[in-house]
């Protein structure tokens, strides 16, 4: 701080001549004064207060002084006066403001040059009258409580006077000061805010303007003061607002853009947004506060709307089905939905502020997706592009993303705004369909099936090469421009289309449609069709998809084959199949009409010795003549047809008498008995005839048939190439085999079946190895019935199960009580019929039943099957046999020899053992042709792992042979005879007392 050299004359201070300024220090007395400025609120920006101090040792002397504002910082100006000069002059000739010096009684004494221009330049006639301005309080009365500045108006200039004192109270000195300006401003600050409140120091409201008062709905601002002043409470919306205010306000705080809910004068919400001022007076004394209003209310509730609104947006964009991101320019993540977190993986809280293209762009696109987004940037736009994403868990998904950027209120790019779809599946849908679209054309035009599409009802739309070809065109629009010209398309019969069309409206489809259609070749041809009918969206019918094939070869086929199923392939006679129904419509019409008919049935007499000794194909030619010539013989309606074999038969219509059926059943054998040439052979053949006449012989054709078969039997018997009609007495014999029929449906339950066993014998030791299970019947009173008779009748009854059934547990039980008794380890062997193997799921439940009561082992029982019985179905058996041979039992094949099977079936079946028919071995001493047999079975059975048995040893020659062909086992009388149980036990003993000890032996 420096003062200027001025002052050191005033206090005797020796200085040079060339000094400016001095320390303050060296003028001490001054330095009171200066510490007095230091604390005046004029420091900072000075306006017009002034500050006065006695001068130390210097009686009625003072010190006066004020800031001034100065380049690069302000100055004080400090002088000494006397007290003539203080009440004089020294406000009139040093104050750049207006100064009026008042005497003690208020009387006008002195104005300064300041307050002189003031007076002129508000137009008033002398200095004095600013002490007395018009209509306003005098400056010289005294002042209103707390008052220190007072405001007065000249004309539309406003000054505010301050009050001081002079020593020893002999007068007053009024400091003014032009705040024009400042009223301007606070007016204008008034405009722009709902009210303006001063507050003294202790927060009592000291003035309020008048725009506070429409604020809070009050009449008048002295309302308003009156109503805070008796209950400031009511004012705000809660206590604790008003509370905090006060403590605010108390510590000495201003604040600024606070926001209150208050209560207007009838209760309704405002909200209030203040900001208050605080005011100082001289040596930093709290003078009060000046708090501003304003009416936010309007904006809080644009504010709430908007927050409602942008809650719902974030709402909307969270919930959003869509992939919604917003980056910024760098690509950073700003914000990010719930549906990325489900489609990329990561938490908002592990993407939040990371680079989308590092996070989640593979790698390869990153480059490429970076500068499609900073050419959005720039203006272009991205919409519907593809990028590959790679998801948290590594996954690598396809999203569809459109992008437009993001512009701030300065019209910057502030980011970009993404939105898109995961489209995996759909890509690859679209995919998929793009190669089934692109396979379905290839198929569309390599198809060998004509396809189609075409109006219901309406013109052919389009055709493919393979439709185009099947209709004979060359190409596809030749076909549609003749098609438009055909009224029933193609088809051949008129209304054919009509027919498929309305199936197809009927049903929405039509499968395996069969039509004759015209080629454009004229050819005509069959052709099977497929369509279904297309519908829009309203179910209106708009279209038909088809495809036609070309069926003419296979419905030639169908002909031919329906031909050969109901006709003979050799003679092309009907067959038994086409006779029957013509039989049974004979017999319908019969009925209908009472009318009559005559079924004869033709048996060539020794037609077998004919195909022995000429061979098979003069055979068939035999048979292929002797259809032709009854044929020829008989009428148009009359029907002949071939049964099979050697036999045919014959349907005579309206017949006449017995005597005119007798002469042309004697024309036909005497047609057939004519000498036949074949292929240089003569050949002569007779033939037997069974006649019957309906409804006499039989009123259905089962009788018929029957009957007609009884009569032909009858033919035969009674010498050949003759003719016999049936006579009632034939049914004698029908009449018994019911009779056979009836008794043995009893037999089990009559417990009239016994079990025989032969015995099954090593060749090498002679030792008994196991037994041939064998039925037996003994009638009550027929006796003994052979096997050969009531065998074939239980298979024709359909009763033959439950007789293998009753064999293989009695058999299985035996077998096991041997066993047990110490009879050795025996193998029982079962005949299986041929019924039996076809219901194979009854056998083995059967089988499986036997073994489980009886205990028996399956090793030690063996099937024995004939050929035949394989062959009806082989593949059938062979499943059949296998599932028996997998659970241990033993599968042999009985008669070996004698059937039609052939090595490449023998190979498949699961057989473990070959019995040779005794029909080999009873000429074996003589005849060398059958030993070679027998040892070319037995070299077969060895190449296939198989043991062989031979039936029928019934000499020791015989023995011998069989021996030396190296065979396995041996049945025959030669060894014993088939037993019932006791004698096999006994045989069974008989051999342990031998020394042999029976059971089964492993080949």
């Amino acid at each position: 701080m420096l003062v200027n050299a001025a002052w050191a004359g005033v206090f005797d201070v020796p200085v040079s001549d060339n000094t400016r300024w001095l320390p303050i220090g060296d003028c001490v007395r001054i330095s009171g004064i200066i510490d007095q400025a230091r604390a005046c609120s004029d420091r900072v920006e000075p306006q017009g207060e002034t500050f006065v101090l006695p001068v130390a040792e210097r009686d009625h002397s003072y010190f006066l002084g004020w800031w001034l504002p100065a380049d690069g910082g302000n100055l004080i100006r400090v002088v000494m006066l006397t007290q003539e000069d203080r009440l004089v002059s020294s406000g009139l000739m040093i104050s750049p403001l207006p100064v009026l010096v008042l005497g003690q009684q208020g009387e006008f004494r002195h104005g300064n040059a300041a307050a002189e221009l003031i007076a002129l330049e508000v137009g008033l006639p002398n200095v004095a009258a600013l002490a007395t301005p018009n209509g306003q309080r005098p400056l010289s009365g005294p002042p209103e409580e707390g008052e220190h500045l007072r405001s007065v108006h000249y004309g539309q200039r406003i000054f505010q006077w301050r009050r001081t004192f002079l020593v020893d109270n002999c007068g007053i000195a009024l400091f003014g000061r032009d705040c024009t300006r400042e009223e301007s401003y606070r007016r204008a600050l008034e405009h722009a805010v709902q009210g303006i409140v001063d507050l003294a120091p202790d927060g009592r409201m000291t003035s309020v303007s008048d725009a506070v008062a429409s604020l809070f709905g009050y009449d008048n601002a002295a309302a308003v003061k009156r109503a805070y002043l008796a209950n400031p409470e009511s004012f705000y919306a809660r206590d604790d607002d008003l509370v905090d205010l006060r403590q605010h306000l108390r510590r000495g705080n201003g604040f600024s853009g606070r926001e209150i809910e208050m209560r207007r004068h009838d209760g309704s919400q405002v909200w209030v947004r203040m900001n208050a001022t605080v005011i100082h007076g001289e040596g930093g004394i709290l003078l009060g506060y000046s708090i501003t209003l304003i009416d936010v209310t309007k904006n809080r509730q644009a504010e709430h709307d908007l927050r409602r609104r942008q809650e719902r947006y974030r709402a909307l964009v969270q919930t959003a089905g869509s992939v919604i991101m917003f980056l910024d320019t760098e690509g950073r993540i700003l914000e990010y939905n719930r549906e990325s977190e489900w489609t990329f993986g990561y938490s908002w809280m592990e993407a939040a502020g990371r680079n989308f293209f590092d996070l989640l762009v593979v790698e390869r696109e990153r480059r490429a997706v970076a500068q499609r987004i900073n050419r959005m940037i720039a203006g272009e736009i991205i919409k519907d592009e593809v990028v590959s994403i790679c998801r948290k868990d590594g996954e690598i998904r396809l999203l569809q993303w459109n992008v437009r950027a993001h512009f701030a209120e300065n019209g910057n790019v502030a980011g970009v705004i993404c939105i898109g779809q995961d489209v995996t599946e759909k890509t690859a849908v679209e995919r998929a369909l793009r190669l089934a679209e692109e396979k379905y054309r290839g198929i569309f035009e390599n198809s060998a099936e004509g396809l189609y599409q075409a109006k219901p009802l309406g013109p052919l739309l389009s055709a493919n090469p393979a439709f185009v070809s099947i209709m004979g065109y060359r190409d596809e629009r030749d076909l549609v421009l003749k098609e438009k010209a055909v009224r029933d398309g193609f088809y051949l019969q008129p209304g054919t289309r009509l027919q498929f069309t309305g199936r197809l409206l009927r049903d929405g489809y039509v499968q395996g449609f069969e039509a004759e259609l015209r080629r454009g070749d004229g050819k005509i041809i069959w052709i099977e069709e497929n369509a279904r009918l297309v519908r829009d969206d309203r179910g209106v019918p708009v279209l038909i998809e088809g495809s036609i094939t070309d069926i003419t070869d296979r419905k030639r086929s169908e002909a031919r084959i329906q031909f050969l199923a109901h006709h003979d392939g050799l003679t092309g006679l009907p067959n038994r199949t086409l006779f029957q129904e013509r039989l049974a419509a004979a017999v319908a019409r019969g009925k209908r009409e009472h009318s009559s008919f005559v079924l004869m049935l033709f048996d060539l007499d020794n037609f077998k010795d004919i195909n022995d000794t000429l061979g098979h194909p003069i055979g068939d030619l035999l048979l292929q003549g002797v259809g032709e010539r009854m044929r020829v013989r008989l009428r148009n309606e009359d029907v002949v047809a071939r049964l099979g074999g050697d036999e045919f038969a014959v349907l005579l219509h309206d017949p006449g008498s017995p005597e005119e059926i007798a002469l042309v059943a004697q024309r036909l054998i005497e047609r057939v008995s004519e000498r036949f040439m074949l292929e240089g052979n003569e050949v002569l053949v007779s033939t037997s005839v069974g006649i019957c006449v309906y409804p006499k012989d039989g009123r259905d054709e089962k009788d018929l048939l029957r009957n007609v078969d009884l009569a032909l039997y009858c033919s035969k018997a009674e010498g050949r190439n003759r003719y016999h009609f049936f006579e009632t007495r034939l049914q004698l014999e029908v009449q018994e085999r019911k009779a056979l029929e009836r008794d043995l449906s009893r037999a089990i339950a009559n417990n009239e079946f016994e079990l025989f066993y032969q015995p099954i014998i090593d060749v090498k030791d002679h030792r008994i190895v196991g037994m041939e299970a064998l039925v037996r019947w003994f009638h009550p009173s027929r006796g003994l019935v052979s096997p050969v008779d009531f065998i074939p009748v239980a298979e024709r009854m359909g009763i033959i199960a439950e007789v293998g059934k009753w064999v293989l547990n009695n058999a299985c039980l035996q077998t096991r009580e041997w066993n047990n008794a110490g009879l050795g380890k025996l193998l029982i062997s079962v005949n299986l019929s041929p019924l039996e193997l076809a219901r194979h799921e009854d056998l083995i439940e059967s089988v499986g039943d036997a073994l489980q009561k009886t205990g028996l082992d399956p090793h030690q029982l063996q099937f024995e099957v004939t050929e035949g019985a394989m062959m009806d179905n082989p593949r059938e058996a062979a499943i059949t046999l296998g599932m028996l041979r997998n659970q241990g039992i033993r599968i042999a094949i009985d008669d070996f020899g004698t059937g039609y099977s052939s090595l490449a079936y023998l190979k498949r079946f699961p057989v473990d053992k070959l019995k040779i028919d005794r029909s080999f071995i009873i000429d074996l001493d003589q005849e060398d042709g059958n030993s070679a047999i027998v040892r070319a079975v037995v070299f077969m059975a060895r190449s296939f792992g198989m043991s062989v048995n031979v039936e029928g040893i019934e000499t020791e020659k015989q023995l011998d042979r069989i021996r030396a062909e190296g065979v396995d086992e041996l049945q025959g009388f030669f060894f014993s005879k088939p037993l019932p149980a006791p004698e096999m036990e006994a045989l069974l003993q008989k051999q342990i007392g031998a020394g042999l000890v029976p059971g089964m032996t492993t080949h």
